[in-house]
């Protein structure tokens, strides 16, 4: 049973007198839980939906077309949140003052399908699982670390994480298809686990769709969690070594590459980016795998805005290099461009990525510098334009004495930025 919070105007819901306030007990005799069961069930021809209204039960017989919606919004039930002590969280190691979104550990499957965030399982009931395979919830996007069920245990601190292997082949036979990720640590679950883990994930192939491998993220507030060697250049080139072979054998066998590396390991490394043949479509874009060379890919055909005065391109430190290229198109159009590499003040110097840099800290650094605009990279504030530290996007603008722009997700529409 549900709540109905709202009705789209003219919608097939409006026309037979459901309202907002109802609460939607099941269509076709088939209990509806969230708007993903409202989703799949509302999509026949014919429907008989059922509902409480002042506590008594109501049916409507509705005849439509198919895959025509209801219009019928739901109030969303509370999220899943992840049950793990995992050792190399992010979201334990977060310095105080961050956005109040960013200490939610979710862990539901729900957004997993919906918006490709990565769960690992743990929290899943036998009826959560019923309930994925019921509803055709695919992809899914999953965490796996590790295929070895002692090592996924030590690692996620949850005994249920050894379930690993028999959950992912409980919803492969079901006919779901997954995205993987597998967050690396040095001496941890590399070497043989990490053959070994590719390997049981690659006997899933093709409902495996992608295996993202991405090095763990240490911050300055470890506080009491378990010491990690930190990822360098050198454990680096070791993993790409590792790796190569199983890029290039999959590519051989099937046409794709399957098993990526994170642009991390390359950018860190001083290797080339691989080709945008070698990303398949870029399957694993938001896990930070292939972002460089889409963007790399996007220059030659790029047109930028028209500024008068001196640009300031600011970025963290892991792709200064590639905004440099960046920068070379601003001076192709006669615009003088520079580029702020910032090191990462609020999460400390090992955190790179130019998303995760603090408001507070960029102002109190650009608010000396001589430059007319200031282009922030697109990923540096959330939707209600929220740098990482809680500083609006609108205090940052009124702060500086030059224009602030930040930059469009798709570079493509970086010329209509003014």
């Amino acid at each position: 049973m549900v709540k109905i919070e709202g009705i789209e105007k003219s919608s097939i819901a409006e026309k037979v007198g459901i309202r907002p306030g109802y609460y939607l007990l099941s269509i076709d005799g088939k209990e509806i839980n969230d708007s993903l069961d409202l989703r799949f069930f509302e999509s026949d021809g014919s429907l008989d939906v059922l509902l409480l209204i002042d506590n008594k039960e109501k049916n409507y017989h509705i005849e439509k077309d198919v895959e025509v919606s209801l219009g019928i919004k739901l109030i969303e039930p509370d999220t899943k949140y992840c049950t793990n002590k995992c050792v190399f969280c992010f979201i334990d190691q977060n310095p105080p003052g961050v956005r109040e979104s960013l200490l939610m550990k979710d862990g539901d499957y729900r957004l997993s399908f919906l918006y490709g965030n990565y769960i690992t399982m743990t929290n899943l009931s036998n009826k959560d699982f019923d309930r994925i395979l019921e509803l055709k919830l695919s992809p899914l996007y999953i965490s796996v670390h590790s295929t070895n069920p002692e090592k996924r245990v030590e690692l996620m601190k949850n005994p249920k994480a050894g379930k690993i292997l028999e959950d992912l082949n409980r919803l492969v036979q079901g006919g779901i298809k997954l995205h993987t990720q597998i967050v690396l640590l040095p001496d941890v679950n590399d070497g043989e686990n990490l053959h070994k883990t590719i390997e049981d994930l690659l006997l899933l192939f093709p409902n495996v769709l992608s295996i993202g491998i991405v090095p763990v993220g240490l911050t300055n507030f470890r506080g009491a969690l378990p010491c990690i060697r930190c990822p360098d250049t050198y454990w680096m080139n070791d993993i790409i070594n590792i790796i190569l072979p199983y890029q290039e054998e999959m590519r051989k066998r099937v046409g794709e590459t399957v098993v990526y590396l994170s642009d991390e390991f390359y950018i860190k490394t001083g290797n080339k980016i691989p080709p945008e043949e070698h990303y398949d479509g870029y399957p694993q874009l938001e896990n930070g795998i292939g972002m460089s060379r889409k963007f790399l890919s996007a220059l030659p055909n790029l047109a930028v805005p028209d500024f008068d005065g001196r640009v300031l391109l600011v970025t963290g430190t892991l792709a200064s290099e590639i905004i440099w290229e960046l920068s070379r198109c601003f001076k192709k159009s006669n615009i003088e461009a520079d580029v702020l590499p910032v090191s990462n003040r609020y999460f400390g110097k090992s955190v790179e990525v130019a998303s995760l840099l603090g408001g507070w800290d960029l102002m109190g650094i650009i608010s000396i510098l001589d430059f007319d605009v200031v282009i922030l990279p697109s990923d540096i504030i959330n939707i209600d334009n929220l740098f990482i530290d809680g500083c609006s996007l609108e205090t940052f603008q009124n702060s500086l004495p030059m224009e602030v722009y930040v930059a469009p997700y798709d570079i493509m529409d970086l010329g209509n930025l003014r």
